[in-house]
């Protein structure tokens, strides 16, 4: 269970990896491409994802051909929990121009391929989630676990919300094969965030 401590740190590392990258004159986003000269359209930053073999977490950053991504987006993260046969997408970040987060959104299974788990493994997978990074992309394996400590409250409800999407599909289509692999269902559910706003929040309320 998140105590307002957890949040309250959670809260103070990411503005502290946000603020040493506005101060290297660097955004996140620039960050994420780990060194990349150009940002090309549906490559993954790290190339091969960024993997952690002992947890079995990963997450890369990319983005969409031009008229399949939201107005402002940069890019987004997908996060990701593997284990011995199959793997799980846990939740997508989306990122503006300007390397904030600003939406958190879910995916139907064809989107990438993964094996989808169960509302109550995925949120477990998420509480749990810690990745042993080390070199360039170290800060931004913090900055993902300590979002995803921000607002896990969010994360949870769209998740759930997620499967009710995809009971429902598979109830009007009678099949939960053709649910998962309908095209034009591509993100289940999203919702906007305001990370400042929510950093703003738990910092002040433990200084207040």
């Amino acid at each position: 269970m998140l105590t307002q401590s957890n949040l309250w740190l959670a809260a103070q590392e990411l503005a502290n990896i946000q603020i040493r990258y506005a101060e290297s004159g660097r955004t996140l986003n620039e960050a994420a491409l780990c060194g990349a000269s150009e940002f090309i359209e549906w490559q993954h930053y790290p190339n091969n994802d960024l993997v952690d073999e002992t947890s079995g977490y990963e997450f890369y950053y990319h983005a969409h051909s031009a008229d399949e991504m939201a107005n402002g987006e940069h890019g987004h993260f997908h996060v990701i929990k593997r284990d011995e046969k199959s793997f799980h997408h846990l939740i997508g970040i989306s990122l503006n121009q300007q390397g904030l987060p600003v939406s958190l959104f879910t995916t139907n299974q064809w989107v990438t391929g993964e094996d989808m788990a169960h509302a109550k493994l995925a949120i477990e997978s998420l509480k749990a989630f810690q990745m042993n990074v080390k070199g360039r992309m170290a800060p931004i394996s913090k900055w993902i676990g300590a979002l995803i400590q921000l607002f896990a409250v969010e994360i949870e409800a769209l998740i759930l919300e997620r499967d009710q999407k995809i009971a429902q599909l598979e109830l009007k289509l009678g099949n939960r094969n053709l649910a998962l692999n309908l095209k034009d269902h591509q993100v289940l559910t999203q919702c906007k965030i305001d990370l400042m706003g929510r950093i703003s929040e738990h910092l002040l309320a433990v200084n207040s």
